[in-house]
């Protein structure tokens, strides 16, 4: 009985991990596509997890964003030393960033 629900267990991990980030996104997330118009790789981040650094599938490559959180996008010119940041507010979205600051984003924090 244990094996079979630790084995449901996983399973349901693996299909919320799985997911697009549409769908495993909370409330409170912000949620960052490869591409254009909230396609491609997908990753949603929550000011609760703080300064997180974007995977490398979106790593200068956000190409949409939807936000429902309050945030911010810093692209590192001298890491640790000098950045540029966006300001992120709750309501937020844009279906084409590659061609703005989604083409510069290297991390994402609750606060510039």
């Amino acid at each position: 009985m244990r094996i079979a629900a630790a084995a449901g267990a996983t399973a349901l991990a693996m299909l919320t991990f799985a997911a697009p980030a549409s769908a495993a996104a909370r409330a409170g997330d912000i949620c960052m596509w490869s591409q254009r118009d909230y396609k491609g790789a997908s990753w949603c981040w929550n000011p609760g997890n703080g300064y997180v650094d974007v995977p490398p599938a979106l790593h200068d490559n956000v190409g949409s964003f939807r936000a429902e959180a309050a945030g911010c996008f810093i692209n590192w010119i001298r890491p640790g030393s000098q950045k540029e940041t966006r300001v992120v507010r709750n309501g937020d979205y844009r279906r084409v960033y590659d061609n703005d600051f989604g083409g510069r984003i290297d991390a994402v924090a609750p606060r510039c």
